[in-house]
Order: C-alpha cells, then sequence, then structure tokens
C-alpha cells in the first residue's frame, strides 16, 4: 500500500469536536478498504495567503495514512461536501518515508534559535527523518 498525506482547512470557526469527528469517519473509511492512519496533526488556526471562502484564516490539519484507490475514491467523496472544509489536497509520499519515519517527524513549523534564520519548512523536517532513517 501506498502512503498519503491529506491536508485539511476548516473554517476558522470549526470547533475540535467537528474535526474530530471528520478523523473518526475518515479513520473508520481508511480502515475499511484495509488501510491504516500513522498520524494526524492539527495545527491550528492560521493566516491564509489569500481569502478562501471569505475566510482570511483557517484551521490547519493533517493526516498520515496507507491504502489504496479506493480509499482515496472513499475519503474524497466525504471530504468534498463536508461545508466545514474550505480546501483540502491528497499527496502521494514519497517511497523511503515509512510508518516509523512518519510517526517520528513533526508537521509543526520549528521556532527557529535566530530570529534572522529560516525556519524549516514541513517538507525539509520529513526528507531529513527520512535520511536520518535510511542512514541507520
Amino acid at each position: 500500500m501506498k502512503g498519503y498525506e491529506l491536508c485539511i482547512i476548516f473554517q476558522p470557526d470549526a470547533s475540535d469536536a467537528v474535526m474530530d469527528e471528520l478523523f473518526s469517519v475518515l479513520g473508520s473509511a481508511v480502515t475499511k478498504y484495509n488501510g491504516s492512519v500513522l498520524k494526524t496533526e492539527k495545527w491550528g488556526k492560521r493566516n491564509l495567503k489569500y481569502a478562501i471562502k471569505k475566510h482570511a484564516k483557517g484551521n490547519f490539519c493533517f493526516i498520515f495514512f496507507s491504502g489504496t484507490s479506493e480509499t482515496l475514491k472513499e475519503i474524497d467523496r466525504i471530504v468534498r461536501y463536508n461545508e466545514q472544509i474550505l480546501r483540502y489536497t491528497i499527496i502521494k509520499l514519497d517511497k523511503n518515508l515509512t510508518p516509523v519515519v512518519i510517526e517520528g517527524a513533526t508537521l509543526a513549523p520549528a521556532v527557529a534559535e535566530d530570529p534572522e534564520a529560516p525556519a524549516a519548512t514541513p517538507a525539509e523536517d520529513i526528507e531529513t527523518a527520512a535520511t536520518t532513517a535510511e542512514a541507520q
């Protein structure tokens, strides 16, 4: 099975109960097609670069899972018609990213020691974790 990352931007006024309910529905859909949810993360409310459906902020959430094409179709069906979701995308993960690497890596933006230094992006964190896992 292939690994995927689902990024969801909820409306800024969406409650944690709404997000948790959707996570449980998505989790059951993934397990229905013999997949597994590897990790879920809530980033919280963030500013958007541009307005989406007249919202300047959104609640960001990420779900890492493994599954098949049927899993993707079911997730798309569930997420597409949810009124609380502003935008979503599903990204296929690199082959080097194993469940152990995904569970160990964090997507939350790191705070840099030096305010002048750029913060590591989520992709860099995962790539770093993948390369260290390969070295071991």
